[in-house]
Formats: C-alpha cells, structure tokens, sequence
C-alpha cells in the first residue's frame, strides 16, 4: 500500500503549494497542451444541468488560454466582473441557453464568488481530472479494502473523499474514514481515520454529530504501515466507543404493515427474507458469509443481506422507527433483547425483543426537510438520517410522550428546527457546510446483450460504464457527471424487451470499477408486471420527456413530474399483485401430499408434468367434465413447487377472439384516432421475460374453439420448444419499427384444454398440433374420486352406487361406434354435494337436470337408449 500512500500524499504536497501560491498554479495552467485546454472549455461551455457562474469563469479561463493569453490574477478578477455585470457581449462564444441563464441569475446578497475566494478552488478541475482522479479514487478504495481487511473490521464500511473535498470546492488533502455499518453516516460514529495531506495523520476521529463526543486523537505518519500500527493500538477503544453509541432505523414490518399489530402485541420486531434460505444469522461471522451463503459476490452485494445483518449486529438500546409506506411513522420503539431465530413462527423467523414507546401515527409531508421527497427508504430494516427530526415532530404533536422519551433517553428538541437537520456539517477537518440537495430522476437504457435487468434480484448493485466499448464517452455525457448516491432511476431494458423492469438507486456516482470509469446503483425495486414502451410512449402528459424525443443513448434526465407520472403508471399496474404476493402464506405443493389432487393416477400425472417441462406446449383433452382446467393449474403447481396463482394466466378461446385481442392491435382511442394495444399473452411474455428465474403457465380453455391459425399469427414458430431465444425473435404484425421485435420465453408454459366430445369444432390445425403434446384424460372411478365423495358426506352405499352405474353407462359410450371416449359422464358432474343436503334429492336433480339433457343430446337418434342408462342411473 506505500506505492498508494506516496501517489496520493505526493499530489497533497503539490496542491498545496498551488492553493498557497496562484502564481505557480496559474503558470502550470497556462502550460497545458492545446488539447487539455480544448476539452475543459467544451466541458463547462456545455450548458449544466445546475448554472454555476464559477463554471462560466471556469470556461472563459480556457478560452482565453486557448486564444494565447497568459492566465493571472488580474484576468481572472477581470473575467468574474463581466460574469457580474451579466455582459453577454463579452461571453458571445458560449450558447444562447447559458447566456439567458446568466441573465436571469439572481444572485444573494453576498457576492456570487464569495464561496471562491482561493483560485485553486476555482481551478483545481482543471488538475485533478482524467487519469490522475481516476487514480487516486481507485487507490483510496484500495487502501480502504486493505485497511479494513487489516483492522478485521468485518462489520466496518469506508467513507473516501478525494482532490474534490467533501463539499467538491477542491482540496489540498484526502481522507478515508472507516465506520460501523449500524451507522447511517460516519459523521454519527468514531472513525479509524487517515489524512492524506503534505503532512498525513491517522488516528481516531468523533463524527460531528456526536454530542459531548470524546476528543480527537490524530499523530503524524509516514507510511501505510505506521498508520496501521497507531490504528491497530486505537482498534479496542474506538470499537467500544461505538458500541456505547446509540444507533436509529427504519424496520417496514411487512407490505402495508400487515405485522404491525403482531409485533406490537408480542413486544417483537422481524423480520423475513426466507428467500435467502439462511437459516439462522448466529452462525455467521459478518456480512461477507452471509453474502455468500446468499449467493451474492462481494462486488454484487444485496440490500437483502445488509438489513439481515443489521438486524443481527444492533445493539441493544437502539431505537427503531415502525413505518408504513414511505411517508408514515407508526411506532417508535427501544430495542431491548439480543437477535433471536425463530424457527417456529411461519416467516418473520428473524426476531428481536422490544420496548415500544408509543404506537401513535406521525404522517410526513413531502420536503418538509429540504431534499426529503420521501421520510424513509424501501427497504426492510436499514440505518434513518431523520431520526432526530421525526423525535421532535412526535414531542410537537403529542406533548405526553416528551416524558417517555426523557425516560428512555432519546434526544430531541421542545421545538423542531427543520433547518438543523438541511444544513448538516459534512467535513470534520474544515467545519464546511453542505445542503442536502434534492433527489435527480434518470432513465437508463440497459441493453439485454450486455446486462440483462432480468437477470437481477432486488438488494443487488450493477455498475454501468460512462465509456462504451471502443472507449468513447456515453451519450450525454454529463449526466453521468451529475449522478449522485440517492438518486432514483427507471430501468428500461432496450429491445427486444422494450419496458421498463425495476427502480434502481444510486450508489455511487462517478467512480474507478474493474470495467473502467463508472457508476454504481441497487435495484430496489423489481416490477412483477413491466411497463411497456406503448403504454408510455403516447402518454400526453410525456410527449416533451427527453427519453420519447430521441431514445438513442444509454442515460436520460427526467423531470420530477415525468418521474412521477411513470411511477404512477407502475403503481397503477403493479400495486395491488405485489401487496397480494407479499400478504399470501405461501403454500409449498406436492401432489402426492395433497389433499385436494385431481382424480388422475399418479403416473399419469408425473408423465404430464415431464411432458410439460419438456415440449412446453401440452394440450390436455378429453370429455367435458373430467377436470381439465383443474389439472392444467395442478400442473403448474407441481412444476412450481408451490400454490401460486400470480404465475398463471388464464383465457378462454371463443369465435370471435382474434390476433389483436391475444397478441397485438391496434385500438381506438376516445380521441377517434387509433393506438397500439398489446395482448393478454403478449404482455403475459413480456412479464415472463422480466423474471427468467421464475416459471409462468398461460391456460388456454377451449383451445379448439377459436381459429388458430388467425390467432397465433406468427406465435406458430415461436412457441416451439426449440425458438425460445431472442435470436428468433421476429417483427411482428403491428410492430412500428424494425428493431420491435417478440419471442416466447424459455420460462413460459401454455397448456391448452380441449373438450372432445364437440361435434361443432373444426379439427385442430396439423401446423399446430405438431406443436403441443396432447394428454388424454378419462373420467375415474376409483379410489381417489371414492375417497372424495366420502369426505363430503356421502354415505358409503351411496358412493359404490354412483362409481358403479356412471362407469356402467360409461362403457356402454365407449362402446358407442357413433360417440366414443369423449362422450363419456365426467366426475365434475358430481362434486357438487354438501353436507346436509339430502343425497337422494341431490342425485335425483342430477339425473333430471344435468344427466338426462346431456344423454338426450348424444342419443338424440336413439332414446330407448336414454331411458335405459337412466334407469340404470336410477336408485
């Protein structure tokens, strides 16, 4: 790490001559090649996405060079006077867009330059840039990896800062911080600390907000090594210090906080994550064995595991927030027993004891922090920044509990001050302050050949690259620039997808990954239902949002309103299946255990289900009644292991269904004109893409009811067992352009049912029929349809009278020359019975009703013979 530690202090000593001499700085600047000068002028002539005057002097400076000036103090004060007097003349080289922003710039009091005093504030982009702060970023997360590693500090995490400063005003010196994960910020905890400066320190380090906080202790180093020895001697102290340190989170207890009142009762907090299949959390030793046992890379961490672990690791006494969506406290709570697995409990396994404090509701209203859209995060159980804020906003509104907080020693305020917690001191070193900005909204373009979004869970990072693959800058390139931890974006994946699949938060902006300059952010939310690019693209209230003008390019700045209008869209579409999924007890299937299976051998039901997995396409047929939609949904349930009705989509085919209802069409609108509309088993595709890992089944009922070949258009090639790849993608009927192109998913089952006995349907297409595997099904009588009609109540005479007369009848169809096997009695005639009803009444309504109509429908020709099975029915 010395070749590291000297790179970086080596700069440190030479900023620092440049910020205490601008004579030095400015002669360095005015040697730079014609090149260097020429990309910094195009870098801030670009109009920003945030006017700054600095970066119109910053962009004169450049063009002055580049003109043969000499760059000095006296041109540079020269310069911040035309950028005071608005002179637009003076600046006619740079775009109408930035010269109308600086004449509406309104300035403060103070002088717009006030905050750039020392020109190696202004300038010192113009140095640290390119090669040389890719460098130092990658080195300081490399001394970061290894210190921590050092230390052993498994349950520690780093907070860097480089050339920028903390406040990105530019700095003479570096510093790396490393702190508990508990905390939200390592301005909340003590820090293992190095400075990288003309003079390094290391040491302990107490983060601003901590109160009556222990006093720094920093000494003077030379190398890696004699940093690391200090810290190691400091490592008991600063660990216990933090332990004694009170820490704050969120805990969501389940969807809608469907928990709440179970936690409250039984004085708990959960939480679930059995999807993980970790078992319990004792066994590990830190995060990086969770994250393996999870299947997660180091470099692919999950949000998942982090709120696992947290909830493992908080220290008894720290304080939970109970929240309801986003914006709604419900409870407040002090944590009072160690981490508990309970393997008893069905879900929420992961426990904790607590004390709560008060149950009553504290509703938030969005930006009453500056920046704060929203008062809590996602996810489960993680780290809050507004905890003082939400104490104070509790004592405010229910005075009572002022007494119960002083108990428990929570601190806060008799009068909420919102601007304590927006202006927040972010730098320990130079006491700086630093608004909290608002949230920016993005849309990114993820291209399925190089990363697919499918292919990720939720709590799992991706790092996307600011240069494609011949090294070339991304479209738009500041936008990159402009990304921030915290900021929101919708991730669309680009043909043959074509929607919009997850939210993604930024993690990190602009940084060194082992693929290059990059970005980093966690998919936090994963859309069960995706939003296609037809459903948005004509959306009136988003004809002047930057994606639908020119979709070519990988990032895309969205207004806050278009940020909301798509989120609404998605809400609309996907809220009520993901409150359904995450309230439903899962119900794990197995049909050999269950009690309600389907009257089919077990044999035939495996050969069904291996059918299945193997042509994808099975058509089950038979005569009416025998259970074929029952089955189909059996099936899937076997395959899927589990009781899961939001994996299957249903239809029922009929004359009049067509292309344009089942895959794609176009639609009137209530404007008169006509729009693209997709299909139910379209977007029942698209859905399946979106979730690779999951299998989906399409039941068709009443397959051969509908004309097929019009129906399935060019769905003839693409359901085979052996098209199910994008590389077979094809343009379909309606497609507007060339690259709008479909496939079936791999993932995706269709299972059609097919009634035998209809003498009014035509055969089933031979293309077609090459395609499915078709299952026959025949009425059975038993001992599963026997037992069944014993557990509803029917006497056991009764039972042996039915099973015998309806399999007599039976056999006298099958013997039928004219009718056959699918004109047989199917058992759905017969599971109607409840218990109390009286059996002989119940049969006799049968017979007369149900029986006797369909016998006189297919001996229409003959009906002696219906007499006959009646009597033979008959009791």
């Amino acid at each position: 790490m010395q070749t590291q530690f000297n790179f970086i202090t080596d700069l440190a000593k030479q900023y620092q001559i440049y910020l205490n001499n601008p004579v030095e700085l400015f002669k360095t600047i005015t040697e730079f090649a014609k090149k260097t000068l020429e990309e910094i002028f195009e870098e801030y002539s670009v109009p920003p996405r945030k006017f700054e005057p600095v970066n119109i002097l910053r962009a004169a400076a450049a063009k002055q060079l580049l003109k043969g000036e000499t760059l000095t103090e006296r041109l540079v004060e020269e310069i911040k006077d035309h950028i005071r007097k608005k002179d637009t003349r003076y600046f006619s080289y740079l775009s109408t867009e930035i010269l109308q922003k600086l004449e509406n710039y309104q300035p403060s009091k103070r002088d717009m330059f006030a905050n750039w005093q020392k020109y190696w504030n202004v300038f010192h982009p113009f140095l640290y840039r390119g090669t040389i702060q890719e460098t130092t970023s990658l080195y300081l997360n490399q001394i970061a990896v290894k210190l921590t590693q050092d230390l052993s500090l498994n349950d520690y995490k780093s907070h860097p800062v480089d050339f920028n400063g903390a406040t990105n005003f530019g700095s003479d010196s570096c510093w790396l911080a490393l702190y508990p994960v508990q905390k939200n910020s390592h301005k909340e905890a003590y820090q293992f600390f190095i400075l990288f400066g003309s003079s390094p320190k290391a040491g302990r380090i107490a983060g601003f907000d901590l109160k009556k906080a222990e006093p720094n202790l920093l000494k003077p180093i030379t190398s890696y090594d004699e940093a690391l020895s200090y810290l190691i001697e400091l490592k008991p102290d600063i660990i216990k210090l933090n332990n004694e340190s009170r820490n704050y989170f969120k805990l969501s207890p389940g969807s809608q906080a469907s928990e709440w009142s179970e936690f409250y009762n039984e004085g708990i907090i959960a939480i679930d994550f059995d999807n993980l299949n970790l078992g319990d959390l004792s066994k590990y030793n830190s995060l990086v064995e969770v994250d393996k046992v999870a299947g997660f890379a180091v470099s692919n961490r999950s949000n998942q595991t982090g709120n696992c672990w947290l909830f493992k690791t908080a220290n008894i006494g720290d304080v939970v927030f109970v929240n309801k969506g986003v914006n709604t406290c419900i409870g407040i709570g002090v944590i009072e027993g160690n981490y508990i697995y309970d393997s008893n409990r069905t879900g929420y396994k992961h426990t904790r004891k607590i004390k709560w404090l008060t149950d009553k509701v504290y509703q938030y209203k969005s930006y009453t922090i500056k920046g704060y859209k929203n008062l809590f995060r996602y996810d489960t159980f993680s780290t809050t920044m507004v905890w003082n804020f939400i104490l104070n906003e509790y004592v405010r509104m229910y005075p009572e509990l002022a007494i119960v907080f002083k108990q428990n020693k929570l601190k806060f305020e008799t009068e909420t001050s919102v601007d304590n917690i927006v202006a927040e001191p972010i730098s320990e070193l130079n006491g700086e302050v630093e608004e909290i900005e608002p949230l920016n909204f993005w849309w990114l373009n993820a291209n399925p050949k190089i990363w697919s979004i499918s292919k990720y869970k939720e709590g799992q990072t991706q790092t996307y690259t600011t240069h494609n693959e011949k090294g070339n800058k991304r479209r738009i390139y500041k936008y990159f620039e402009q990304l921030k931890p915290g900021d929101l974006i919708i991730g669309y994946e680009s043909t043959p997808s074509k929607q919009i699949e997850a939210i993604f938060e930024v993690t990190k902006g602009i940084h060194i990954t082992e693929n290059g300059e990059g970005i980093e952010f966690e998919l936090v939310e994963k859309l069960e239902y995706p939003i296609q690019w037809s459903e948005l693209k004509n959306n009136p209230l988003l004809q002047k949002c930057e994606v639908f003008i020119n979709n070519q390019g990988t990032l895309f700045s969205l207004t806050e309103d278009e940020y909301d209008i798509i989120r609404e869209i998605i809400d609309n579409k996907n809220i009520l299946t993901e409150i359904s999924i995450k309230n439903s007890i899962e119900k794990k299937y197995n049909f050999i255990e269950d009690s309600d299976k389907p009257f089919i051998s077990e044999a035939d039901f495996k050969q069904a289900v291996a059918l299945l997995k193997r042509k994808k396409n099975i058509i089950l047929q038979g005569p009416p009644g025998v259970g074929k939609t029952f089955i189909a949904r059996k099936l899937a349930y076997e395959i899927m292991q589990k009781v899961n009705d939001e994996s299957i989509e249903m239809v029922q085919f009929h004359q009049s269904y067509s292309y344009e209802d089942f895959i794609q069409g176009l639609r009137p609108t209530i404007n008169g004109t006509f729009e693209l509309k997709n299909g139910i088993f379209y977007s029942f595709c698209q859905r399946a893409l979106a979730h690779p890992l999951k299998p989906f089944f399409f039941i068709i009922d009443e397959i051969n009811r509908g004309n097929l070949s019009k129906i399935f258009g060019e769905l003839m090639m693409l359901i085979e067992v052996d098209k199910r790849d994008k590389k077979f993608a094809l343009k379909l009927t309606y497609s507007e352009e060339e690259d709008d192109r479909f496939y079936v998913p791999d993932n995706l089952h269709i299972i059609g049912t097919m009634n035998t006995a209809d003498r009014s349907l035509a055969i089933v297409d031979y293309a077609l029929r090459r395609r499915f595997a078709f299952i026959s099904l025949q009425p059975d009588y038993g001992i599963n349809f026997r037992s069944f009609l014993l557990s509803k109540g029917i006497s056991e005479p009764f039972v042996d009278h039915i099973c015998s007369s309806v399999s007599k009848v039976n056999s006298v169809i099958k013997g039928d020359n004219n009718l056959g096997v699918g004109f047989q009695i199917g058992h759905s005639y017969f599971c109607s019975y409840n218990a109390g009803l009286d059996e002989k009444k119940w049969w006799s309504e049968i017979l007369n009703f149900e029986l006797k109509p369909l016998m006189e429908e297919i001996w229409f020709d003959d009906l002696s013979q219906v007499t006959k099975m009646i009597t033979l029915l008959s009791l």
